[in-house]
């Protein structure tokens, strides 16, 4: 899964100073406090909106009321900019929760400043990035979601999340982020006992341990997770004509013989 750890605590997209204050001067400042809801579901979007500092998370509830985690916004990322390429020029209405989980400062972009900004060249590519950056997240996510077990999201889920510089007792990682029960069941869109019962065989499995309520991951795992990964990356190019055999799919040569991929 592609940099779980962006989905909860993205990176600083817009590092320019002098376009963060080009936005600053094209927009309108929001504060919100934690815990406070930027948009629900009915609510006009009538702002691009910019997170100038802090953390948003962007989820969803199914007719059953079990949330659904989207992604988690921090500082120098976009949100709702899709909102003024409609093709009637209607208001775009909200279909997901937008929360501040700290203190946030949002910088909210009109119609009429938002086409101004077009005109820089660099404003159009920070859009994008943030746009194809979400897309990909969800797109790991569904590959996540169609071809994993629930247990393997999950440690896909933690490893991602290892900070593999705070090593404890000689093999164990703890991780960036302080996942609880509840926090990891919305990410995966789970119910929390299924969360906690599968914590509990890992735990069994000698995947993580949890210290003061905190989860550590264990570095035997982590180590294989990268050796894996280097193994991937040194294959990659032998493997590039093929379609993936899990895809159960066959090439064909240039003589017409079908071949199975390797």
């Amino acid at each position: 899964m592609k940099n779980s750890q962006e989905m909860w605590a993205g990176p600083v997209r817009c590092k320019d100073k002098k376009l963060r204050q080009l936005i600053r001067e094209n927009s309108i400042v929001r504060k919100l406090r934690t815990g406070e809801y930027y948009l629900s579901p009915g609510n006009p979007i009538y702002y691009v909106a910019y997170v100038a500092s802090g953390v948003t998370s962007h989820y969803m509830f199914s007719a059953n009321g079990r949330e659904k985690v989207l992604y988690r916004l921090g500082t120098g990322w976009f949100f709702s900019e899709g909102i003024f390429y409609n093709e009637n020029g209607s208001i775009e209405v909200a279909t997901r929760y937008a929360i501040a989980e700290e203190e946030t400062t949002l910088w909210l972009i009109d119609r009429e400043h938002f086409v101004k900004l077009l005109e820089n060249r660099q404003f159009v590519e920070a859009i994008l990035h943030s746009t194809v950056e979400k897309c990909t997240i969800l797109r790991y996510e569904i590959e996540s979601l169609t071809f994993d077990s629930t247990s393997d999201r999950l440690k896909k889920l933690l490893l991602s999340c290892v900070d593999s510089g705070r090593l404890n007792d000689g093999g164990w990682y703890d991780l960036c982020v302080a996942w609880t029960h509840q926090s990891i069941a919305a990410v995966m869109g789970i119910n929390r006992v299924t969360v906690s019962r599968f914590i509990t065989e890992l735990k069994s499995e000698g995947f993580l341990r949890t210290v003061n309520g905190s989860i550590q991951i264990s570095k035997t795992y982590f180590d294989l997770k990268k050796k894996k990964k280097k193994l991937l990356c040194a294959g990659a190019g032998r493997r590039s004509c093929c379609v993936p055999a899990r895809a159960g799919r066959r090439r064909t040569s240039p003589g017409g013989e079908a071949k199975e991929c390797e």
